[in-house]
């Protein structure tokens, strides 16, 4: 509607539509017919001139505003392209900073180089890998060289490794290491160094120091030049002190300690399933055991019945699964069910070689990273010659062979920790705990401070109980703030806070002369409890297990034979154990010849019976039975009389406990150590090699407690039978079984599948039926080999994983659902970390009992079949199935831990910093076992009939520097089963430097 301006109300005046006067006229009304039917006038037409006018100042308007916005957009991009520039040339500034100071970085090889400490000049000559080999006329000029010479390739990873076991990360690394450094000064581990050091042999502690002084000369001479590492996170590195190397050591121990976890683990499951469930996830032994200290097993025995462990445990007051997994994922060795540390190790009698000397072979399963965990080093002078593998920040060689012995490791995994529920009362600093004789003692208070870089500090305070072990008394720590939701005062009691069992007995190690020299070097290390294999240029092969293993409860005592000293001469030829009488005597194996009481051990030891807790009887003790008269074989022409051994006391203790235990409970107190020469032990075994990994080492009478866990025997055995009837076996065959990828227990595991899936009800084969039965015939038909390129391990691995989820969630939630319980089932599942967790597995799927079967499954042949189809789909496999590849699903892939934060510092560095992900064979049951970041951190193999024919090699390169060649250049030859020669004396040496002082 049309509005003419004449029609608007002046101001001031009254419109019609406002008046009130009765007598004025009726204001006229125009509708839209008005306007319709009257024509307008001319002047209230709009022009076409006006329309014009109109569009053109529109369009300057839009043309205006289109200017307007392009300047803008303009303005915009200049700012951006200019913020672009500058952000180019402040990454290629840094990149450039980093490169030279990475470059910069790089060590002296070369030449000569004055130092401040040495007393005589020491040569340093490096190979092609850079490994160096270190010459000195005294120990303490060859050690400060040592210390010197490790700096110069791995000082941050120095740094790191002793910060990592003090709690003082957080420091360097900031705020998202708090959590870390809680636990780690919860568990007082600097402390634990600080008493050991403070308690160390003179002797010992001189080495230490000469070791710290040349790292410290390092740190002087290099202070500009410092690994890039140190200018990223911007500080500079602490002096070196000798209670650093003990950290270093303290941080290995760590690793290969995880009692407490599993402890907690399975005190959490033990809620949350019933007890005959519980018992079925926990064998402690196998069949296919091949312990070192007893003739190997009869493979025919028939498999026995899964034992049943009554546990007797509260369930109330306990923390949350949750919290036990988060402290789980803080600690070394639990982050995943394939990283516990383990490996492999044996030795080949000289009969069985084919040069004429014993053989030590050697691959230690732990944690990859870049670098790599051992630093390869030659020593020589002050009567060492010795070649091997070191730790960086600790002196000597920790794994190698010098002209006369060569010696090897594998985790022994004995339970040296007890989680104890303590009695307190009162609070703050009037809180006491109450000792097993009812007497009351105030706590300790230590005093932590977490320092964190751009935060505010944390102060903790950890409270600790005593624990006394024979004379000696030392501080245990109150461990409950680690789990939030735990309402017990839970006390952790751990060999390392005894400090006799924090030592460094290198020295006599190194120069061991012969077999016996080095066992008896060996009877001074507190730990870790390691299996050592070792062999002499004698033609002596042995076993001895080392470390201090606590004895739980009274001591009661018996007699026993003792094994005869190691003899001086050459040890006999040994043959072929296959024709050889099974009721034969065994010679020169550490066996005891009685044990007293039977019940208490079948019950507590004999690793196919039930056990539980039995208490040590009180009453005199009964007269041991008479042994029935044995006939005594008559010693072989070839073979030296066996010697009477002597007769000594021994102690038997309480069997351990799975769970935490009551702190009053005398039977689980420490009255002290396995007396080191009852360890288990074996020399020139008959069959004529010996080998470990992990998995149980003691015989069915060896009266001691161990440990409940150990690892799945599938390694062991099958290093048996590689060995079994060889002979003429060289360094080659060596690296051959190392590299060996088969698995019996997936092979085992693909053929009850593939029986299941043929066997199985139509209602479970409908979700898939065509990929089941292709399934089916790839597992049915498959050898165990776990290679990249393969179908069936991918299937393997996927129904592992699917099928702890279908046993136990259920139960679970069965179980929760009688009691009233609520949790997250998930985070109970990913507690299960037992390591014999596949054996459990076998023992399952062999037994298949009906206790297992969820609502609603028939039987295990369905249950099966439907969690293949449910493990198929999870893990998105091809509708093909033979087109799936192993190596897709289970890379390996070895990172920096700082360079791995963001795939810039490659770039910016010009450097990889990380291996990448690589498909290799293996799974944690094969010789050759390997996950993502685990697996062989090196290997080694010794010909003793030639000082110079070693071989081995480590993950990563000798630097870890990137801009060195000798950063990655090992990690192509490990990743493809190769080795580098590694000779004692005989080095081809690259580069030569020496050292004046």
């Amino acid at each position: 509607m049309s509005f003419h301006p004449s029609d608007s109300p002046t101001p001031g005046s009254s419109t019609p539509h406002d008046s009130n006067d009765p007598g004025q006229a009726e204001p006229r009304l125009y509708t839209r017919q008005d306007h319709t039917s009257e024509p307008a006038s001319h002047h209230e037409r709009p022009s076409s001139f006006a329309k014009l006018a109109e569009r053109l100042r529109t369009q300057r308007r839009g043309d205006s505003q289109r200017t307007q916005r392009r300047l803008s957009l303009r303005r915009v991009a200049i700012v951006l392209c200019t913020l672009a520039v500058i952000a180019l040339l402040g990454l290629f500034t840094v990149s450039i900073w980093l490169r030279h100071s990475m470059h910069a970085a790089l060590p002296q090889i070369d030449g000569t180089l004055h130092i401040a400490g040495l007393s005589q000049p020491v040569t340093v000559t490096r190979n092609a890998q850079g490994v160096p080999s270190i010459q000195a006329s005294s120990l303490d000029d060859l050690l400060f060289a040592q210390g010197f010479v490790t700096a110069q390739d791995r000082l941050w990873q120095m740094d790191m490794l002793r910060r990592h076991a003090a709690g003082e990360l957080a420091e360097v690394l900031g705020s998202n290491l708090v959590e870390h450094d809680r636990t780690q000064r919860t568990l007082q581990i600097r402390a634990a160094a600080d008493r050991a050091v403070a308690a160390l042999p003179a002797d010992q502690l001189h080495q230490l120091e000469a070791y710290a002084r040349g790292v410290n000369a390092f740190l002087e001479q290099n202070s500009d030049h410092l690994p890039v590492e140190f200018h990223l996170l911007h500080y500079t590195p602490a002096q070196w002190q000798p209670r650093d190397t003990l950290l270093v050591s303290l941080a290995m121990f760590q690793d290969l300690s995880t009692e407490f976890p599993t402890k907690m683990q399975r005190e959490a499951l033990a809620a949350h399933l019933p007890p005959q469930l519980l018992a079925d996830l926990y064998p402690v032994g196998s069949w296919r055991d091949h312990p070192p200290s007893q003739p190997a097993a009869d493979l025919t025995t028939p498999k026995p019945e899964i034992e049943q462990i009554p546990l007797d445990r509260s369930q109330s007051l306990l923390a949350t699964p949750h919290d036990i997994l988060q402290v789980a994922h803080e600690l070394p060795g639990q982050r995943c069910a394939d990283c516990r540390s383990g490996s492999n190790n044996w030795a080949v009698a000289a009969s069985r070689s084919a040069s004429g000397g014993a053989l030590v072979s050697n691959d230690m399963h732990l944690g990859l990273s870049v670098p790599d965990i051992w630093y390869e080093a030659s020593l020589h002078g002050a009567n060492l010659d010795v070649t091997g593998f070191t730790l960086p920040g600790v002196p000597f060689i920790i794994v190698g062979r010098n002209a006369h012995v060569a010696w090897s490791f594998t985790n022994l995994g004995a339970d040296v920790q007890d989680v104890r529920i303590e009695h307190l009362r009162g609070s703050g600093q009037d809180t006491e705990y109450q000792h097993t004789d009812g007497t009351w003692s105030p706590v300790a208070h230590h005093s932590e401070i977490i320092r964190v870089k751009r935060g505010r500090d944390i102060k903790l305070d950890v409270l600790t109980t005593t624990e006394t072990v024979g004379n000696v008394e030392y501080a245990t720590p109150i461990i409950s703030p680690l789990f939030p939701t735990e309402r017990r005062a839970l006390s952790l009691a751990w060999t390392i806070y005894d400090p006799a069992n924090v030592t460094s007995p290198f020295l006599n190690i190194n120069a061991a002369s012969d077999g016996g020299s080095l066992v008896a070097a060996f009877a001074s290390f507190g730990g870790p409890s390691l299996n050592l294999v070792y062999a002499d240029d004698n033609k002596h092969i042995g076993y001895h297990a080392i470390g201090r293993i606590p004895v739980r409860g009274p001591a009661v005592h018996y007699q026993r034979e003792v094994q005869q000293p190691i003899p001086d001469g050459p040890a006999p030829s040994n043959e072929d154990d296959s024709d050889s009488d099974p009721e034969a005597p065994q010679a020169s194996i550490l066996l005891p010849e009685s044990f007293g009481q039977p019940h208490l051990l079948d019950a507590a030891y004999h690793p196919t019976r039930r056990r539980q807790r039995v208490q040590p009887r009180v009453e005199p003790r009964a007269a041991k039975p008479k042994r029935a008269p044995q006939p005594k074989a008559a010693p072989k022409p070839d073979e030296p009389p066996i010697i009477a051994a002597p007769v000594i006391d021994y102690t038997i203790g309480s069997p351990i406990s799975p769970l935490p235990v009551e702190a009053r409970d005398t039977s689980q107190q420490w009255s002290g150590y396995i007396p080191y020469n009852e360890l288990p032990a074996v020399i020139d075994p008959p069959n004529g090699f010996l080998a470990t990994a992990n998995a149980r080492i003691t015989p069915n009478d060896y009266p001691y407690a161990i440990t409940l866990d150990w690892a799945a025997p599938y390694r062991v055995e099958r290093i048996n039978k590689l060995l079994a009837g060889r002979t003429n076996l060289t360094p080659a065959d060596m690296l051959a079984i190392q590299n060996d990828a088969h698995s019996e227990f997936d092979r085992v595991l693909a053929h009850r599948v593939a029986y299941a899936i043929d066997h199985a009800s139509a209602a479970a084969l409908a979700h898939d039926t065509k990929r089941l039965h292709q399934t089916a015939d790839i597992l049915r038909s498959w050898n165990g080999e776990i290679l990249p390129n393969a179908a069936a391990p991918a299937i393997v691995n996927a129904t592992r994983t699917a099928l702890w989820s279908a046993l136990l969630l259920p139960q679970i939630a069965a179980h929760d659902k009688a009691t009233g319980q609520k949790v997250h089932p998930q985070d109970l599942l990913a507690l299960y970390m037992w390591g014999e967790q596949a054996d459990a597995l076998e023992n399952l799927l062999q037994h298949t009992p009906a206790r297992w079967l969820p609502p609603g499954v028939a039987n295990w042949d369905d249950l099966l079949t439907e969690t293949v189809a449910e493990a198929l789909h999870d893990a998105h496999a091809p509708s093909n199935i033979s087109s799936w590849r192993y190596g897709t699903v289970h890379p390996v892939e070895i990172d920096h831990p700082l360079f791995s934060q963001s795939p810039l510092f490659d770039r910016l560095l010009g450097k990889a910093t990380g291996s990448g992900s690589h498909t290799t064979p293996g799974d944690g049951t094969t010789i050759r076992a390997i996950s993502r970041h685990f697996g062989p951190s090196e290997r080694f193999t010794a010909d003793l009939a030639n000082p110079e024919t070693n071989h081995g090699n480590i993950t990563t390169g000798e630097s870890g520097n990137p801009a060195s060649p000798w950063y990655l250049d090992q990690f192509e030859p490990w990743l493809n089963g190769t080795t580098f020669a590694l000779p004692l004396h005989e080095m081809q040496s690259t580069h030569t430097l020496t050292l004046l002082p």
